[in-house]
């Protein structure tokens, strides 16, 4: 079912038919398509240190990949450059991940590399209805060796559309977002979502002013396991009144997959990617039960990998899409395998607490701290920050997150300047509202 408060009532398929026509292939098709590009991917991967001698069997179809060995990023890490299979004077970009869950892995891009990196981002923005002629307003962070920023303006260059450079600032204050907003031309934002959530400002009402056709929200889910809008969604959905849309990827695969207008979760592009679901004993899971999200890039140069382990818990669907398109489609990330959180005999993920505080009307900004108790229970701490600030509004939020979840974690309610610097001070390049201060403690365990 199609839930046009989350899609709106646009129809995406006559920009499809331009660029990712191969997505509405039969399944065969584009099976066949991904069984040559995999060998090939294979095999230049067996150039790199760290597969020689790992990667001999010949794969003859797409069940046989998980013959092959897993890889981890803990094991990228620890090769370092063996990891990599071109020679560093083929290198033309360097990006790095977050290190949300650690140090940050260098990955080297080539010119190969940097050309399958715009056609990625070029059928994955025009599957949310992105063309030529069109704008995009690319509110995030475009420094600091992230590739996402990248992506995306490699992407829509490739696709012919104008590119706006605004930064995560502009998402601050809506009238100024739309300040940015070109006449006469359908115009997109790419950001996290959560950072239009706490916008001050008002959607402009001016039936002849520019309207923003689309938010593209990164980095942060828009769905319930359920494929339905989630709390986030909702409030921005409600705030803005515009489309919403998810997309997902990760740096070490350099893949994404994208949401469109009719789409009831992210497609997969099976020209460059393979991907898997399996649970904790490495098993392939069926169509819409969650597990581990695992991904053979296809047609990498610089870092080629081979069923790389995200560490990101999702569901994949394969029944059919409205929207025509033949792929399988990624359910929303509902948690990070090393985050998962047990309270008192609960188990959850920072994603569930983050829908119940971000489905609070009063709730502007919030971090969400995790600390280990002892060996069999996890203690958690919320700092909030709240709109309206009295002592019956704290109460209401209080009873509301202890019904939600049914756990009762401490809630401290804080300014929007210490809620900032707690987001901050675990890892400086990539604020967050979940600080896992249990990693911490463990490494100070460790031997030196």
């Amino acid at each position: 079912m199609i839930n046009k408060r989350l899609s709106g009532d646009t129809v995406g398929r006559s920009h499809a038919s331009q660029v990712g026509k191969h997505l509405f292939w039969p399944v065969k098709r584009w099976q066949a398509m991904q069984i040559k590009a995999l060998r090939g991917h294979i095999n230049h991967a067996g150039k790199s240190a760290f597969y020689a001698g790992r990667l001999a069997k010949t794969i003859k179809s797409l069940d046989h990949l998980v013959e092959f060995p897993l890889t981890y990023k803990d094991q990228l890490a620890a090769a370092g450059e063996a990891a990599f299979a071109c020679a560093n004077q083929h290198v033309r970009e360097w990006v790095t991940t977050s290190g949300t869950m650690g140090k940050p892995l260098r990955v080297p891009l080539t010119e190969a590399d940097l050309q399958r990196l715009a056609e990625n981002e070029a059928v994955a923005l025009n599957i949310a209805g992105l063309n030529r002629g069109d704008t995009l307003i690319l509110a995030l962070a475009l420094d600091r060796m992230f590739v996402a920023g990248l992506a995306y303006w490699l992407g829509a260059q490739k696709l012919g559309a104008a590119c706006i450079r605004a930064g995560a600032a502009y998402c601050a204050q809506i009238d100024v977002l739309q300040s940015l907003l070109q006449p006469g031309s359908r115009t997109f934002v790419i950001t996290v979502p959560s950072l239009l959530a706490g916008a001050g400002g008002a959607v402009c009402c001016d039936n002849h002013a520019p309207k923003i056709q689309a938010v593209i929200g990164i980095g942060e889910p828009l769905r319930t396991l359920a494929l339905c809008p989630n709390a986030l969604a909702q409030r921005l959905a409600d705030n803005l009144r515009v489309p919403l849309l998810s997309t997902y990827a990760c740096t070490e695969t350099c893949c994404s997959f994208a949401e469109g207008p009719l789409c009831v979760g992210g497609h997969l592009n099976p020209e460059l990617a393979v991907v898997e679901i399996i649970n904790e004993q490495g098993e392939p899971v069926p169509s819409g039960i969650p597990g581990e999200v695992v991904v053979t890039p296809l047609g990498v140069e610089g870092m080629p990998l081979v069923r790389f382990c995200t560490g990101d818990i999702a569901a994949l669907y394969t029944d059919p899409c409205p929207c025509g398109r033949t792929t399988p489609r990624l359910g929303p990330i509902v948690g990070r395998k090393q985050q998962l959180l047990k309270v008192r005999g609960s188990s959850l993920f920072p994603s569930a607490i983050a829908d119940c505080l971000n489905g609070i009307g009063d709730v502007r900004d919030y971090a969400i701290i995790a600390q280990r108790e002892h060996d069999l229970s996890d203690r958690v701490e919320l700092h909030v920050c709240l709109a309206r600030n009295s002592s019956a509004i704290r109460e209401r939020v209080a009873l509301t997150v202890r019904a939600l979840l049914k756990v009762q974690p401490k809630i401290i309610f804080s300014s929007s300047t210490t809620i900032r610097q707690l987001q901050s001070a675990a890892n400086p390049r990539k604020p967050s509202r979940f600080i896992d201060r249990r990693i911490s403690a463990a490494n100070s365990m460790l031997p030196h």
